[in-house]
């Protein structure tokens, strides 16, 4: 009896390691999906879908090339593959020819590749742009080679201008730069030593460059006069203007001024913005 109940045990044990050997390894079996990879914003925790551009920062550009970044879901192959990208008509407001070139029919994906860059070209070309945004909203779209499973993920808007829009580090740093408007956001470009701030706030090394930032463009905003009389390298000057006011501008550029106005009450002067409002 014993003898058969080591037979059996044996026999049984085989039949497993048999079993073992014969498994097929785990493999990775979805569909391969495309959809646009934009990061996340660090004070909301919310997907950025944007993004935002101003020929304002860039004068002497007529036309540029705006990047939208692209990654798969699933496997790299040794072959290129195709992708699709479509405009949504009723959310774009951005004329074809006039702000933007018209899109490519397909974007290749190299092979051996997770990531594509399309390249959107935007045009600086409508005066219209000084005074107003316009939007192109695209739609990633299913190929023979990728699908579209990612609902939330499969749009993206380029809004663009040639005037200065709100950008996202503002609501990210306001604790220091207050509330926002154009006018205070191209006073900060010309005074503050740098042209966007950190959208990471976390980012501990980030942080004194920012307050670094920051505080120039305050103490400038306290007194403008003082601040160019201390700060002569950078070409800025104020001056007397028309009915006691004061103008801040460049010494190259004098076509371009801002005007200073005398607020009684603390006896300082402002800056004021496109609502009428002081800058603060």
């Amino acid at each position: 009896m014993k003898r058969i109940t080591k037979i059996t045990i044996w026999l049984l044990a085989a039949g497993w390691l048999a079993g073992c050997e014969k498994k097929d390894d785990l493999v990775y079996t979805s569909d391969d999906g495309v959809y646009f990879d934009f990061s996340l914003n660090s004070l909301t925790n919310t997907r950025t879908d944007s993004v935002l551009y101003s020929f304002a920062l860039f004068p002497d550009k007529s036309f540029d090339t705006v990047l939208l970044p692209v990654r798969i879901s699933g496997n790299r192959t040794g072959v290129a593959r195709k992708l699709r990208v479509s405009l949504v008509t009723n959310k774009t407001t951005a004329q074809a020819g006039l702000h933007y070139k018209a899109l490519d029919a397909e974007y290749v994906l190299p092979a051996d590749s997770g990531r594509l860059d399309i390249p959107v070209i935007i045009y600086n070309t409508d005066p219209l742009l000084a005074e107003k945004a316009v939007k192109l909203m695209l739609q990633l779209q299913p190929t023979g080679d990728f699908k579209t499973m990612f609902p939330k993920l499969d749009t993206a808007k380029i809004i663009f201008s040639n005037r200065l829009e709100k950008p996202l580090w503002w609501d990210i740093w306001v604790g220091e730069l207050g509330d926002y408007s154009r006018v205070k956001h191209e006073l900060f470009i010309r005074v503050s030593g740098t042209t966007k701030l950190s959208e990471d706030r976390t980012d501990w090394q980030a942080t004194p460059k920012v307050l670094y930032h920051t505080r120039r463009f305050r103490a400038f905003l306290t007194n403008p006069k003082t601040w160019t009389e201390e700060n002569p390298e950078v070409g800025y000057v104020v001056t007397p203007g028309a009915n006691g006011t004061l103008e801040f501008y460049h010494s190259e550029n004098t076509a371009k001024k801002y005007v200073l106005t005398l607020n009684p009450a603390d006896g300082r002067y402002y800056f004021t913005d496109e609502d009428g409002d002081p800058v603060i």
